[in-house]
């Protein structure tokens, strides 16, 4: 999910609907033959399916239990990394039959399934500490303690000294972070595949950025004093909501199509699985962080990819210099595939472009033509994601398993 989705209906919107709980939806329509999917976590969906599910905990330096779940095969692993907002149910719930988690295990990869402290499956710590420590996190700490300890436990676990990374959106951002501000891990990776990547958003054409921009200190402000540390928590009045609006045969899909176009820009509610459009909109938002979206709103402001923006006094007591520092992406040497939509309005092709010029170790790049209309939602959830992501997915892989077997 992306920051300017959260953030509009973090400030003006959702915690009125949580209050309310909608409760006018809590039954969810028969007519439209809902799916039970959309009641079901990571393990039920991986079992109801018939895969082999495990979950395992994965605990961080700074004593964050993550809880990842694996679909365990005898193949090379493969990381799946979700994106802002999101969780390891966005590699699942469109079944088999286009999901990359069952597609990858179906060819034979040992495939792991992370979570971002703050989401729905991360909620502990192994200290009792207070909600204003625990929230105090952005991207920063996703990829420099979640993501290195998942691979490191994953390493330990196959017996593998590398495997492969794919992430969406935030979980490009994650690498970035991670592979320069710890550089070891570049070695633990053979190759990543990054769809929508994200790390300057210079030119991000989300019509409302403008104004978050503008109203930061207003947002940072309003957070701190009513206490707001975690944002869009997993919410089963929204998710019913969304179950009876987000639907093809909705008398009220009007607020559907019009909640994902201003937020995604995605045109056609077909452009999504329609038959697993419920289904999505019941797992999204998971919860995170407001640091987290107020991180990458400070990337929009200041155009540099950087380091969370403290304050000058408090940016010299951390940082050694008044200005945060930028990421140097030029320590990224992971092998990597790009793969973007020119009409994405969050992973812009311009934005991706300042990106390649410090990414050196790039290996392909796939731009996907504006004609299709491939928006920033499709590419963990869009009706064409077998032909335009998944495929291309599983050759780079299968090409590289041959190489490594």
């Amino acid at each position: 999910m992306n920051l300017c989705y959260e953030l509009f209906f973090l400030f003006y919107i959702y915690n009125i609907l949580c209050v309310t709980g909608f409760n006018k939806f809590k039954t969810v329509r028969q007519s439209s033959g809902q799916s039970e999917d959309i009641f079901l976590d990571s393990l039920q969906l991986l079992q109801k399916y018939n895969y082999s599910s495990e979950k395992h905990v994965v605990v961080t330096e700074d004593g964050y239990k993550l809880n990842t779940f694996r679909i365990s095969r005898k193949g090379p692993p493969v990381l799946l990394v979700h994106g802002i907002g999101d969780s390891s149910d966005s590699w699942l719930v469109l079944g088999p039959k286009y999901s990359l988690a069952y597609q990858l295990a179906d060819a034979g990869f040992d495939v792991w399934i992370f979570n971002a402290r703050g989401n729905r499956y991360c909620k502990e710590h192994i200290k009792k500490i207070p909600q204003r420590v625990f929230w105090n996190f952005s991207y920063e700490e996703i990829g420099s303690f979640d993501v290195p300890a998942t691979i490191d436990y994953v390493l330990s676990e196959t017996q593998y000294s590398k495997l492969s990374y794919v992430g969406f959106s935030q979980g490009t951002t994650a690498l970035f972070v991670m592979c320069s501000l710890r550089p070891e891990y570049n070695k633990k990776i053979d190759h990543a595949i990054l769809l929508a990547p994200v790390a300057w958003l210079k030119h991000t054409k989300y019509p409302l950025i403008d104004l978050f921009s503008k109203k930061l200190g207003m947002l940072t402000w309003f957070a701190e004093t009513q206490k707001v540390y975690e944002v869009f928590p997993f919410n089963e009045n929204l998710n019913l909501y969304h179950a009876s609006v987000c639907d093809t045969l909705s008398p009220v899909k009007t607020l559907c199509e019009l909640e994902l176009f201003v937020n995604f820009g995605l045109r056609k509610l077909t452009n999504l699985v329609p038959e697993k459009l419920s289904v999505i909109t019941t797992h999204i938002p998971a919860g995170t962080s407001a640091k987290v979206f107020f991180h990458f709103i400070q990337g929009y402001s200041t155009q540099r990819f950087q380091r969370y923006d403290y304050g000058s006094a408090k940016n010299l007591e951390v940082y050694s210099s008044a200005i945060p520092p930028e990421y140097d992406v030029s320590l990224v040497n992971v092998p990597s595939t790009l793969v973007t939509s020119e009409v994405d309005w969050f992973s812009d092709v311009e934005d991706v472009g300042l990106l390649l010029r410090k990414f050196k170790s790039v290996a392909k790049l796939i731009q996907i033509n504006e004609t299709l209309q491939f928006t920033h939602l499709e590419f963990v959830y869009g009706a064409r994601i077998n032909s335009i992501i998944n495929k291309p997915v599983l050759t780079i892989l299968n090409d590289l398993k041959m190489t490594i077997t």
